[in-house]
């Protein structure tokens, strides 16, 4: 907190490849890793069993926004083509030194969005994160090779 400000929506700076992304409604991504206790057959704990890492991320954008997203695709082969892209989003206020969230994400959905009375066109799109998000410099999960 800097001068009482927390963060709110308007400190998410949001990158994708086509640049600075001002039409953003909302972002959303997480990751979890399924790791699990081992009981012994007393009922208590031997150890953790490893699962498997997933990550997710859903943004909604204005249709201007997905439209040059869209056009980035092209030179995929289109929209589901499109290799594992950066998603870049940073926060923070004026003094504040910004945090800095970085996934790789493949986009494997769409759903586009009007209704009447609407004053802008909205698409969400959404789909895993291809590797262990970076949470400002710290990696989430780093596998044993």
């Amino acid at each position: 907190m800097i001068n009482g400000l927390v963060y709110d929506f308007e400190s998410i700076k949001l990158m994708l490849p086509t640049g600075l992304i001002l039409g953003c409604e909302s972002i959303e991504y997480g990751d979890e890793k399924a790791d699990e206790v081992i009981t012994g057959t007393n009922g208590l704990p031997l150890g953790i069993g490893r699962g498997e890492w997933k990550g997710n991320c859903k943004i909604e954008l204005q249709r201007f926004e997905y439209d040059k997203l869209n056009l980035f695709s092209a030179g995929f082969g289109g929209f589901y083509n499109m290799p594992p892209i950066p998603v870049v989003a940073s926060y923070g206020n004026a003094g504040q030194v910004p945090v800095t969230d970085t996934l790789l994400v493949h986009f494997t959905k769409r759903d586009f969005k009007g209704s009447k009375g609407d004053t802008s066109l909205n698409v969400s799109i959404e789909g895993p994160q291809a590797m262990p998000m970076n949470s400002d410099g710290i990696t989430a999960f780093v596998p044993f090779l």
